[in-house]
């Protein structure tokens, strides 16, 4: 697991995180208020989505569902890459939210989506109920709840190995500007993908000035492919 001191280093946007602050307890995010204005979603003061990664949550959606099938959606937020994915024909959609108001957000659009499958809890705890070699496409887009999970994505990297088919495709929010950190890499290689098979496009996004999470013109959209 890594710590937050080093996932600081790696990426100083956590910093932000850290100083915003996290509930005690991690049960309390649940029910915490979602705060939807302006284009953006904040929970617990801190700055969980925001409009401007429309273009950046399409590229990781067309990933995750370009080969139909059976696709696994971590995080909900405001809906944005989940109706993305929703453009491609997909047999079902798991959609996982831990936040109670952002669930019932969840609930209405799968009345709307019939494809859709809302789970409700910590991803954690969730995926614990999921068969391995389950799903085709897996977009992992989670906020942190507790400071010892910030850079959350890594720590769910074996996971979306144990949970991708054989030639599935997994990719997430990567926090990265134009490639993969090497030990960014390397936790990709340890979660038992292959070096050959971890691609990072680069999206161009137009980011406002005064977001606290990101401040670049590009991030990385991995795609990580399961021998």
């Amino acid at each position: 697991m890594i710590k937050p001191d080093i996932a600081v280093q790696e990426n100083p946007n956590y910093q932000k995180m850290l100083d915003i602050g996290f509930p005690e307890q991690r049960e309390a995010w649940q029910a915490e208020k979602a705060v939807y204005a302006d284009g953006k979603l904040q929970i617990a003061g801190h700055p969980v989505m925001e409009d401007w990664e429309d273009n950046y949550m399409q590229a990781l959606a067309d990933v995750a569902a370009r080969g139909g099938g059976r696709v696994l959606e971590l995080g909900f937020g405001m809906a944005i890459s989940a109706g993305y994915v929703q453009r491609h024909p997909v047999a079902e959609h798991v959609i996982i939210e831990a936040n109670a108001e952002v669930f019932e957000r969840l609930q209405a659009f799968a009345k709307e989506h019939p494809s859709v499958t809302p789970r409700f809890g910590f991803w954690q705890d969730v995926i614990a109920t999921l068969e391995p070699e389950s799903f085709d496409g897996i977009l992992f887009d989670t906020y942190p709840t507790q400071e010892e999970e910030v850079a959350t994505h890594w720590f769910f990297f074996a996971e979306a190995h144990r949970l991708l088919k054989k030639g599935g495709v997994f990719t997430y929010f990567s926090d990265e500007v134009r490639d993969f950190s090497p030990r960014h890499r390397q936790a990709l290689i340890d979660a038992g993908f292959h070096a050959d098979d971890i691609v990072a496009e680069v999206c161009e996004v137009n980011t406002p000035a005064e977001c606290l999470y990101w401040k670049d013109p590009t991030i990385v959209v991995p795609i990580v492919i399961k021998r």
